[in-house]
């Protein structure tokens, strides 16, 4: 039986959301071809600049355990307002700052406005549009916020070739304008409720505690250990309490499902293979195959268009196969077009490189999205707003440790030569891609076996 078709007000609605994903995709985008323009001005090491972009991560995974009980407290429209301009506030501090531990601070502020906008964002089109037709409207949005990482690298590239890096930051400013006064007018504030106590001591463990198990896997040094203990231990101990209080800050009790179980494994793995060749294959074109920002930025565009194109295939095949299905299809794609990667170098064409990366793209536009759909499709509408809380941290997370270890294990190699550098670091990308594929199948595996009431 067919859907009856989405009044206009909820497209308008959605598609205007939609500009804050493709706020925070630019953006990220964007500051991956800039990392090696900010480590020259700013003065410092590689494995330091990269945490431009994963403070950013990590600050958008310390945000995203308070946005149900505020979506609750003011109405995800109206916390979407006020998420974008932090956002803009933040783009304009990162722009100003000094020095690269400033920027870092900002970066990760910056994150935490990021996660709040996009999770409440998916909440309000999730409510709007049912679990029957999320894949489609998922796949739709996704035309435009897939748009970013085709525009970000040509557009944060020409503009490094006139301008120093401070103007990646500026940018945001009229785009995420545009969309403030569009949001004043079209989308709907929500219903303000009043919200379970807070778990104040569960919020404060798990905001401390991804970002310092975070820290200890990208960093090596006697404390290493240390800090990873005491990671693990804050998480374990707020795992403990969500299981066994009223009112849990995350409702962690919705990982153990196995459609959502299955469908967070998939995206947090996804998102470091995703994220670790955001900040390689810019690095590889400039440091490898000799390529200035712009032309690396012009070379990584197919790969983007590609993504973007299959994610609007995506969702649709998501509402007729499922997520699973069209899932490991996307994740199968990815991984045969990664396994080549540490064997090319500057004598390899130029077609068979821009190939391999098209394809990449399109497997990407196959795997991650359906498996965040099918998160969501599994729970009631009164659990939405946890599910996009758990599946954004799961990806960030994964991008933020998947990222820090390849640029890690790339750092290392390359003080061989360039060629062990990337071997060393698309292997790592290679490893996180199978694994990928495995939860994938796994995931696709329990949507077949399993039968959940979504109308609750």
């Amino acid at each position: 039986m067919t859907a009856p078709p989405l009044p206009r007000a909820v497209w308008v609605a959605s598609g205007v959301m939609a500009l804050g994903g493709f706020l925070g995709n630019m953006d990220g985008s964007i500051v991956a071809v800039g990392l090696e323009s900010m480590r020259l001005d700013l003065g410092v090491s590689l494995i330091e600049i990269q945490w431009v972009a994963t403070a950013f991560l990590l600050g958008l995974s310390a945000a995203l355990p308070l946005t149900p009980w505020l979506v609750r407290k003011l109405g995800a429209g109206r916390l979407w307002l006020w998420a974008l301009a932090a956002f803009l506030l933040t783009s304009v501090a990162c722009a100003l700052a000094p020095d690269a531990g400033t920027l870092i601070a900002f970066r990760a502020l910056q994150g935490m406005a990021t996660g709040v906008l996009v999770t409440a964002g998916q909440t309000v089109i999730g409510l709007a549009v049912g679990p029957e037709r999320l894949g489609r409207m998922m796949g739709t949005l996704g035309l435009v916020v897939g748009l970013a990482p085709v525009l970000g690298p040509s557009v944060g590239g020409f503009l490094l070739a006139h301008f120093s890096w401070p103007v990646l930051f500026w940018l945001n400013l009229p785009i995420g304008l545009v969309a403030f006064g569009l949001a004043l007018r079209y989308v709907p504030r929500g219903d303000r409720r009043q919200p379970p106590p807070m778990d104040w001591p569960g919020l404060l463990l798990v905001s401390l505690g991804l970002p310092v198990l975070v820290y200890a896997l990208t960093e090596l040094g006697p404390l290493t250990s240390v800090l990873a203990g005491a990671g693990v231990v804050a998480l374990g101990v707020f795992t403990w309490r969500s299981l066994r209080v009223r009112h849990p800050v995350l409702d962690l009790r919705l990982a153990g499902r196995p459609v959502m179980g299955s469908a967070l494994v998939s995206v947090l793995l996804a998102g470091a293979g995703m994220f670790g060749a955001v900040l390689l294959l810019p690095l590889w074109f400039q440091v490898r195959l000799g390529a200035g920002p712009a032309e690396a930025g012009v070379l990584l565009a197919p790969m983007g268009l590609a993504t973007t194109v299959f994610v609007l295939v995506a969702g649709r095949l998501t509402d007729r196969y499922g997520g699973g299905t069209v899932s490991l299809t996307g994740s199968l794609v990815v991984l045969a077009s990664t396994l080549p990667l540490p064997f090319l170098g500057p004598d390899s064409p130029m077609w068979l490189v821009q190939a391999l990366l098209v394809v990449r793209g399109a497997g990407l536009g196959l795997s991650i999205m359906p498996a965040s759909t099918a998160a969501y499709a599994s729970v009631a509408a009164a659990e939405l707003g946890h599910a996009t809380a758990l599946v954004n941290i799961a990806m960030r997370v994964g991008g933020a440790v998947g990222g820090a270890l390849c640029v890690i294990v790339l750092s290392r190699g390359l003080a061989v030569d360039a060629a062990t550098g990337f071997g060393w670091a698309f292997g790592v990308l290679g490893a996180l891609c199978l694994l990928a594929t495995a939860a994938t199948a796994w995931l696709r595996r329990a949507e077949r076996t399993s039968t959940v009431d979504v109308t609750a």
